[in-house]
């Protein structure tokens, strides 16, 4: 695969170059060509469809169908959040759960272990819930909610969904959309359909991208703003001029919007266009000037992203505090999790966690405490080998650029996104154990929004027809595993 301008080390003593203006189009002819660098051939929108859309919704689908127990990732509290938001009120960290919260779960039950239940009915106070009922996802912010809302409300108005299942409908649009980016933005770093194609599905049958958008919480839209990151950097390689500095600055406070987490992805875009930039400096030995040129080319793309998710997460940090009732290392909630001692060793070993953002943090495709029969352990095992090896791909892909010829784009995002991952690790987990005083319980679930940068350094660094048949076969082997587990368990 060639490197693209604008990606690639250029010698010692040039200057930095701005990609030259395309001519003006009309509306016609922009359009037009914006669909034939998308999809190419017939071919090309058949793959996209496929994976970016029919492999997605079906296994998301059948995944909230097989399990209607309450996720034991807080699905709970996330559903409360959003029923909240959608009458018109903030919610408040301290606030206590709804009555039609506790309802649900009394007679839905969750898939937490040793979490006890009151009788389906009984209606207790939520004083007597298991950590004392409280909606401690309030300090997460309003993005996700938000745009969740109006697919809700389609779920149960026009598809005629309960509740709860018209709330996790928003994990499959969510899903698509985020892998339609990733679709783009291949497209638009010129790798092929067919690679770019074998990227979205492996994403879309990982395990814990088939678990995280099955159910009601932030962390679904990861993905997606993983992808809005990834594609308004290609967008600004290939498309540059004075739209970069507002877009890539709103970009950064929308995806912060989402899940404060997901600023990981900001930081490997700021960083990985300070790299180029670095890269393509005019050697500044030799000119005085080479440090400015490197500033003004780094500034419209990873500095007004960096400084638009900064914005973002002080402005909603300032706010939440200002909302909250009560002090978040007080919860009762995160109780269980503060009677072991936390040292610095112990964040240090969880962030090791985050290495694994598609295949980490996932139960079975059908739980213990579900209403259907427990997956066999066949299938259980399976899932694992299937887990285990996309985890390693994933670390091959982001090492690749220590292996093959520099100079490539794709060398430096794994080498960038691989050190994010554990440093965002160890700095998120800081911050957990700062805010609640408990263990951090660090998971490769914070980590979702760099899936895609893992995912698009593997496909750019296949070499040769029968590496990437080979990984096709991977992908669609792990789609229909996931598929056949899902039915048959």
């Amino acid at each position: 695969m060639n490197d693209m301008p604008g990606l690639r080390t250029e010698p010692a003593g040039t200057e930095i170059r701005r990609e030259p203006r395309e001519p003006r189009h009309t509306v016609h002819k922009t359009h037009s060509h914006l669909w034939n660098t998308l999809f190419p051939s017939r071919s090309a929108l058949l793959i996209a469809i496929f994976t970016c859309i029919v492999a997605p919704v079906s296994l998301v689908a059948l995944h909230i169908h097989e399990n209607p127990t309450f996720s034991p990732t807080d699905e709970a509290e996330h559903w409360d959040y959003l029923k909240t938001l959608a009458e018109g009120k903030i919610p408040r960290l301290g606030q206590r759960l709804q009555p039609s919260t506790i309802r649900a779960l009394e007679c839905r039950l969750t898939g937490l272990h040793g979490f006890v239940l009151p009788p389906c009915g009984s209606l207790p106070s939520p004083k007597v819930y298991p950590g004392g009922g409280y909606e401690y996802e309030a300090q997460q912010p309003p993005g996700y909610y938000a745009l969740t809302i109006p697919i809700r409300w389609i779920g149960i108005d026009v598809l005629g969904f309960d509740d709860l299942t018209a709330s996790r409908i928003g994990g499959i649009v969510w899903l698509v959309a985020g892998l339609l980016l990733f679709w783009a933005a291949g497209r638009l770093l010129r790798l092929g359909p067919a690679t770019v194609g074998l990227g979205a599905l492996l994403i879309a049958s990982a395990p814990a991208i088939v678990y995280q958008s099955s159910y009601v919480s932030n962390d679904a839209s990861s993905v997606t703003a993983g992808a809005v990151a990834l594609f308004l950097s290609a967008l600004a390689l290939r498309r540059p001029g004075r739209w970069m500095v507002p877009v890539m600055f709103v970009g950064g406070i929308f995806i912060v919007a989402l899940k404060v987490s997901d600023a990981l992805a900001i930081i490997v875009v700021s960083v990985l266009f300070g790299v180029l930039a670095y890269s393509m400096r005019s050697g500044l030995r030799a000119s005085r000037q080479g440090g400015s040129q490197c500033l003004r080319w780094w500034w419209p793309r990873g500095g007004a992203i960096l400084f638009g998710g900064a914005f973002g997460a002080l402005t909603w940090t300032v706010i939440e505090r200002r909302l909250a009732l009560i002090n978040a290392r007080t919860l009762p909630s995160f109780s269980g999790l503060r009677k072991v001692p936390i040292g610095t060793t112990t964040i240090l070993r969880e962030a090791l966690l985050m290495l694994q953002p598609l295949t980490g943090s996932y139960d079975p495709f059908r739980t213990t405490n579900s209403a259907t029969p427990p997956m066999s352990s066949v299938s259980v095992d399976l899932q694992m080998i299937v887990a285990t090896a996309l985890q390693y791909l994933l670390l091959a892909g982001g090492l690749a650029g220590l292996f093959v010829i520099r100079r490539q784009w794709s060398h430096w995002v794994g080498l960038v996104t691989l050190p994010a991952l554990y440093f965002g690790g160890v700095a998120v987990g800081i911050a957990i154990f700062i805010t609640y005083d408990a263990d951090p319980s660090i998971s490769g679930r914070y980590a979702l929004s760099l899936a895609p940068f893992l995912v698009l350094a593997l496909i750019a660094s296949i070499r040769g027809r029968w590496v990437e048949r080979g990984l096709w076969i991977f992908a669609l082997s792990s789609f229909g595993l996931g598929f056949f587990f899902l039915l048959s368990g």
